[in-house]
């Protein structure tokens, strides 16, 4: 079915049911529908249908029916460029079915402050998920990085992985399919990966030398996560005997999975954990042009590659690898038709440990509610698998109207190099829509490093710091970037991104085993957003994303405080960090001084990222009261032992 009405409600509004029963935002409680259809149907107003969705609903035809029909108006208004001139009789006619319901807002949006100057910034009570790792894949860079000087490759390793710079959690490996004697190469340098598979099917473990060692990095650094993901399988176990291209068929599949556990169980000989393997990477495309690895695979044939690689993990050394899948590259035209054919049936097989996923249609928000209710129906009648947010880059900038929310769609992927803050604060909007929407325990860039660069630093001086949407092979895909010319210029420096320093507020802030709590929009002014969690060392992080051109004051309480409760103070800010255009990760200092009903405030930088650390003790009053009730203990003891003659 497409919706389930509680029946109370039914009868106490026959004839208009009360949005604000299903969560919807503030502005659409009163719009007729037939307002609503007079303008632009936002895919947003569609995936809102979609959250009413009654989650006990499992696999019903109706309900995929409606998915199916959403993702296509999604897909379409994407390409069109938010008209949706060529399908207005198909809208009207959805509208008409779903628009007696009343529930059909115009888009979403975050509620926010109406007077933030006079509300009260609170973190929510209510524990969320447990945050697992921030990470980067090590595709394509060690291929280029092997030509650098030592020093410079382990400078590398220390930027991205330790506690005084990036210290990532997460770490993606490239498992190649790129082999000795292959019929087509991979066409772009450096995008082919050497297999350990030769082309008469033995092993060569020396190859992807650049690979392991950066591997063996991310492992000595002390990343928690690491993934050995697969583009490919080895062009020596294809028929066209190429790493691109192709397509996984039935038959070879024990073969595939063969070649997988070999691998994983010779790094567990040679002491290198590997958490996941993730069997298939965006197995939509198998990038025929040979730009890239790349391996088709049948919605069909998906779960029987989960069921394989399970019964082949569970009899080897390997048994304690997890698996996660399927890497789809995009949520409205993919994940949303496609899971129904797979993820159910790996569920129940219990062959796959979490869900990981792409997200290069850039999604808005209610679209991205849409897919975790989604996922929640399909699991039934056990809970959801954790979610992955594996990979995402290459966006242009939500520069100008758009700028306070982002842009979202398909048509924002392509060309672009801005290495400011404009670019960072998109990524950081999407890293909060995955925390706070998805519930996601992680959330990983693309590629750690890229050559993607509109030119030569060297010989342009200041390019590297240029914005450039005029050079087709220039990318937003890099945390750090590298002279594409070096192998002539010989310079091997790295040169950063704003993207590397707001990504460093939710790797160093946001440790494993972080429990993230809610800071409600609502609270917020316009145009900033905010994730908040408690580490295993009982630190709180909260991390604000202000979007607008101007500084934003708030007032925050701590837990415990008084407005909450909580009778009194007893937190300290133990450290603030900002990012903007001016500053890269810049301690702040003097840090705000908590006042004793818990509150303080903070200027939250326009067209930045601030971070707060602090600590929470119990308010005053309580560890007065506790205090009091032990001495009052002792003197009770003691007045006893003396009534009983006691000396």
């Amino acid at each position: 079915m497409l919706m389930q009405i509680n029946e109370t409600a039914a009868a106490a509004a026959p004839t208009r049911l009360d949005r604000r029963q299903f969560g919807l935002p503030t502005e659409f409680y009163n719009i007729p529908p037939e307002v609503l259809f007079n303008g632009t149907i936002g895919n947003a107003a569609l995936w809102h249908e979609a959250l009413t969705n009654d989650a006990r609903v499992n696999g019903s035809t109706v309900n995929q029916i409606f998915y199916r029909t959403v993702a296509y108006l999604q897909k379409a208004e994407n390409g069109s460029n938010h008209a949706l001139a060529g399908i207005k009789s198909a809208v009207s006619y959805i509208g008409q079915g779903l628009g007696f319901l009343h529930l059909y807002p115009g888009q979403f949006d975050q509620p926010q402050a109406a007077v933030p100057a006079e509300t009260i910034v609170r973190i929510s009570p209510t524990p969320r998920q447990t945050i697992q790792s921030f990470g980067a894949s090590g595709a394509w860079w060690p291929n280029y990085l092997k030509d650098f000087p030592p020093a410079q490759q382990k400078n590398l390793s220390s930027l991205l992985f330790s506690k005084d710079w990036l210290q990532l959690s997460g770490y993606r490996y490239n498992l190649g399919a790129s082999g000795d004697n292959d019929s087509q190469a991979v066409v772009t340098p450096g995008r082919g990966v050497e297999s350990f598979m030769l082309s008469d099917g033995s092993y060569d473990w020396l190859r992807d030398k650049s690979g392991v060692y950066y591997l063996n990095a991310a492992q000595d650094a002390g990343v928690t996560s690491i993934a050995a993901f697969v583009n490919a399988m080895p062009a020596a176990l294809t028929a066209e005997k190429k790493p691109c291209g192709t397509t996984l068929v039935a038959e070879t599949i024990p073969a595939f999975v063969t070649y997988m556990t070999e691998v994983l169980a010779h790094f567990s000989r040679q002491n290198i954990r590997i958490d996941y393997i993730s069997p298939m990477n965006e197995p939509k495309n198998n990038f025929p042009a040979c730009n890239q690895e790349g391996m088709a695979v049948q919605t069909t044939d998906r779960a029987a590659v989960y069921d394989h690689l399970r019964a082949a993990l569970q009899t080897s050394t390997t048994r304690d690898i997890k698996i996660m899948g399927d890497e789809t590259s995009q949520i409205a035209s993919q994940a949303l038709v496609e899971y129904e054919t797979w993820l159910p049936a790996v569920l129940a097989t219990k062959s796959i440990d979490a869900i990981s996923v792409h997200m290069y249609d850039f999604p808005d928000d209610a679209l991205l509610i849409g897919y975790r209710q989604l996922v929640a129906n399909l699991s039934l009648p056990g809970p959801p698998p954790p979610i992955k947010m594996t990979e995402v880059s290459t966006f242009t900038t939500a520069r100008g109207i758009h700028a306070p929310w982002g842009k979202t769609g398909p048509k924002i992927f392509g060309p672009e190099y801005d290495p400011s803050i404009h670019s960072a604060l998109d990524m950081a909007r999407m890293i909060w829509q995955w925390l706070t929407l998805v519930n996601a325990e992680s959330w990983d860039w693309w590629t750690a490093v890229s050559n993607k660069m509109p030119c030569s630093p060297t010989l342009v001086p200041g390019c590297a710091t240029k914005f450039d949407n005029t050079t087709p092979s220039s990318f937003n895909d890099g945390l750090l970037y590298i002279d594409p010319q070096y192998a002539t210029t010989k310079d091997y420096n790295f040169y950063f991104t704003k993207r590397f320093w707001v990504f460093k507020h939710f790797t160093n802030f946001l440790r494993p085993g972080a429990v993230r709590f809610d800071i409600p929009n609502g609270l917020l002014p316009y145009g900033t957003v905010a994730v908040a969690a408690k580490n295993t060392d009982g630190v709180y992080s909260a991390v604000f994303i202000n979007r607008n051109v101007t500084e934003q004051v708030i007032t925050m309480e701590l837990p415990g405080g008084s407005g909450g409760g909580g009778g009194g103070g007893g937190g300290k800010i133990v450290k603030a960090v900002q990012t903007t255009d001016l500053f890269d990760f810049e301690t702040i200092v003097p840090l705000p001084v908590v006042a004793p009903d818990g509150t303080f405030k903070i200027e939250l930088p326009a067209k930045g990222v601030l971070s707060l650390q602090f600590r929470v003790g119990a308010p005053v009053s309580t560890r007065k009261r506790a205090v009091d009730a032990w001495r009052s203990k002792i003197r009770r003891f003691f007045v006893e032992r003396n009534e009983d003659g006691v000396p």
